[in-house]
């Protein structure tokens, strides 16, 4: 069973490798132990992580870091 998980892990990758943009940022929902949800995002760029309270915060953070607003 754990053979099957890591070859699905890795087709997964290899999936999400191919159809996205290398330099476009990477967006995660996800919950914190409290149960509230937030924002994570990966700036395939720098290789920096930011945290977000809101995907409003997260398009503006897009918007001043892709598009110079």
């Amino acid at each position: 069973m754990k053979i099957i998980n890591s070859i699905t892990n890795i087709l997964k990758k290899i999936e999400h490798n191919l159809f996205t943009y290398q330099n476009e940022p990477h967006v995660e929902q996800k919950i914190n132990r409290d149960g509230s949800l937030y924002w994570q995002v990966r700036d395939r760029n720098t290789n920096k992580s930011y945290t977000f309270g809101s995907d409003a915060e997260v398009r503006i953070w897009i918007e001043k870091r892709y598009h110079g607003i």
